[in-house]
């Protein structure tokens, strides 16, 4: 029996070393090859992205590379084929992580997370289950599982800590950083990046110090982003990382006023040779760190000579912008401001300056065609004023004209102060602009817009009394404005109560009809017609109508109401009712004028008969007694006085006629 014991142990103990040869060099080995070659793969993206970002650029989210897709692709064909054919071989747990972890990179979070519920089911007592805990709840954070996601990551990191797995705590501390950087909290995230860091070495901790210390410059806490900084520079074994390290430093103690130190270490950056790729860059910050200290002319100079010398780089985009910035809003030079805000769109592109840069130089553009309007407007408006003054009969003066030039110096003003306040952030002027359509131009159609910029801009600057004034003046003088009502809004205060006076006398109309006093109803409603944007026009137009129709029996002053209700508003119902009508006592009228005119021919063609029978009774003695006397004038006179008629072939004989006959002819 021994020997039989024996020898079956010996049986499964061979089987169990073929088991684990065979998947070993048949699955395993090329499996694991696979998987490393896609780990390499992506430390080196993810340390390239790092330094992206480091560097202020502003990157796409972070995405594995084609060939690291590959890489896991074939590590999931080949570890679970270990899994298929050899399921009880040492190599399982390892291949149920390598597929897990593959999918996870790949971006198939439903597919990793049953992984991983298949290592912690069939190895509960596995000694990588920090790992485990850390890879699934990345999953479960990149989907729709947050709170699920976070608490297990947060538990991975507290087994690692008994363990002492540090690689492990620093991993799930990068990811948490980023689930709280996507929900918008920088200061959690920058903790959680210092935490990486500190459980990290080499270039790795610099990194995560150096990101730490940058969230920590957004939350202005520069005194712990210095710190972070300095922690960075001394694990730091790349040199781009130590440039920025030193570099970010240098940020740092300028922006807490220390700028000796910050000039110190700037220029022991451009005393060594290794950072003389990054000298524009260091320039750029020299230069901002004069400015920041009160050396403005100093400070343009230098940014002027980093645009000129170093203008391949973005440092001169960088530096560019800053002297718009400073022409436009230290200066008022808006050309030199226009020109160096063009010169940032043609210096490499930068995240947001670039844009920005195109947008105020668009802005800037604007600004002197506004300013030329309202010269112009200006210009065209008092000179006309001028010319009513003096009577001059050589210039166009008329009200119309002079009514529309108002219009138009209000309105140009109006638009230039809105440039001024919310696109070039100069509320300086536009406040003057305001002020001037409100003192000059009181009756043009901005006064009110012009009253509500005002009383928002100083009760919102915290001048309230400034504001009030403004703002109550629309509330009191200007009750059915939709600027009152935001006035209301601003204040705090329930809408205006508005009456309304179009109401009124419509009602009034309809009383006076009803009681038969249409005459005084026709005036009432035309009283409401002087407002023409009163809501109901349509419908006063169609009551007058209506009384005109059926009350006064005067069709005629009915179809001019009713053709005015169908061509202003068409699209009212009452427009719509009184097409047909209109129609039909056009088609009418123009039937009874084509009547009318018939008639009038007709009576017209009578007359001129009449006319000629008239003339011809007058005319006719006289006609008799002229053809009598010229009878007795032929009869009488002799035959050889008579000219031959006829032709000269007649005087020849032939075709003569007899003259008795011709006589006889003559006298019928």
């Amino acid at each position: 029996m021994s020997s039989a014991f024996g020898g079956c142990f010996a049986w499964n103990y061979v089987k169990v070393g073929y088991d684990n040869f065979s998947a070993y060099f048949n699955t395993f080995y090329n499996a694991s090859v696979s998987f490393d070659a896609g780990m390499k793969d992506v430390k080196a993206g993810k340390k390239a992205y790092d330094l992206s970002l480091i560097s202020g650029d502003h990157p796409a989210p972070f995405v594995i590379s084609q060939n690291a897709r590959q890489d896991f692709e074939q590590t999931i064909v080949e570890a679970s084929k270990v899994l298929q054919y050899h399921p009880h071989s040492e190599f399982t747990e390892d291949c149920l992580f390598m597929i897990g972890i593959s999918y996870y990179y790949q971006g198939d979070n439903l597919s990793g997370e049953r992984k991983f519920l298949e290592v912690e089911a069939t190895f509960p007592n596995t000694k990588r289950i920090a790992e485990a805990e850390m890879y699934y709840g990345a999953m479960e954070l990149n989907g729709l599982k947050k709170e699920t996601g976070r608490d297990r990551v947060l538990h991975a990191i507290r087994i690692a800590r008994r363990e002492g797995k540090r690689n492990i705590i620093s991993m799930s501390s990068d990811i948490l950083a980023d689930y709280y950087l996507r929900q918008g909290d920088t200061v959690t995230a920058a903790a959680y990046l210092d935490t990486a860091s500190v459980f990290s070495q080499g270039d790795e901790a610099s990194i995560y110090a150096c990101r730490a210390g940058r969230l920590m410059v957004d939350s202005k806490d520069y005194l712990e982003a210095s710190n972070a900084f300095l922690f960075a520079e001394k694990e730091a074994h790349d040199v781009q990382i130590r440039f920025y390290c030193r570099y970010y430093l240098a940020r740092a103690q300028r922006l807490m006023g220390r700028y000796y130190a910050a000039l110190d270490g700037l220029r022991s950056l451009l005393r060594n040779d290794n950072f003389f790729d990054y000298f524009p860059l260091v320039k750029y910050q020299e230069a901002t760190v004069l400015y920041d200290s009160g050396e403005v002319s100093h400070a343009v100079t230098a940014y002027e000579n980093i645009d000129t010398a170093y203008s391949t780089s973005v440092a001169a985009t960088r530096s560019a912008y800053r002297l718009a910035k400073i022409y436009l809003y230290q200066v008022g030079d808006f050309q030199s401001a226009l020109k160096y805000f063009q010169r940032v769109t043609s210096h490499p592109n930068v995240y947001l300056i670039s844009d920005s840069g195109q947008i105020m130089a668009r802005t800037l553009q604007d600004y002197l065609i506004e300013s030329y309007k309202v010269l112009m407007n200006d210009s065209l408006y008092y000179s006309a004023l001028d010319a009513k003054r003096k009577n001059d009969t050589s210039a166009a003066y008329s009200k119309e004209r002079i009514d529309t030039l108002y219009e138009h110096a209000a309105q140009s003003r109006d638009e230039l102060a809105g440039l001024y306040m919310f696109k070039l952030v100069i509320p300086d002027s536009a406040i003057n602009c305001y002020k001037t359509v409100i003192r000059d131009f009181p009756n043009s159609s901005v006064y009110q817009s012009a009253l509500y910029s005002l009383g928002e801009y100083y009760y919102s600057s915290g001048d309230t009394a400034s504001g009030r004034k403004y703002l109550d003046e629309l509330i009191n003088n200007y009750k059915d404005s939709p600027y009152a009502l935001s006035a209301c809004t601003v204040l705090g205060l329930p809408p205006p109560v508005v009456v309304d006076s179009s109401r009124i006398k419509y009602d009034q109309a309809v009383e006076l009809t009803q009681n038969g006093n249409y005459n005084q109803a026709v005036d009432k409603l035309r009283e409401l017609l002087k407002s023409p944007k009163s809501k109901l026009a349509p419908k006063a137009l169609y009551t007058l109508g209506w009384i005109y129709e059926t009350k006064l029996q005067a069709p005629d002053s009915a179809f001019v109401y009713y053709r005015q209700l169908s061509t202003q508003f068409p699209n009212s119902p009452y427009g719509e009712n009184v097409k047909l009508a209109v129609t039909g006592y056009e088609t009418a009228q123009q039937d009874s004028a084509l009547a009318r005119k018939a008639r009038a021919d007709s009576i017209a063609a009578a007359a001129r008969l009449k006319e000629r029978a008239d003339s011809l009774k007058t005319a006719l003695p006289v006609i008799k007694r002229a053809d009598t006397e010229t009878q007795k004038k032929i009869e009488a006179a002799p035959d050889s006085a008579r000219k031959p008629i006829g032709t000269p072939r007649d005087t020849s004989g032939s075709g003569k006629e007899p003259s008795g006959d011709l006589i006889k002819r003559e006298k019928k």
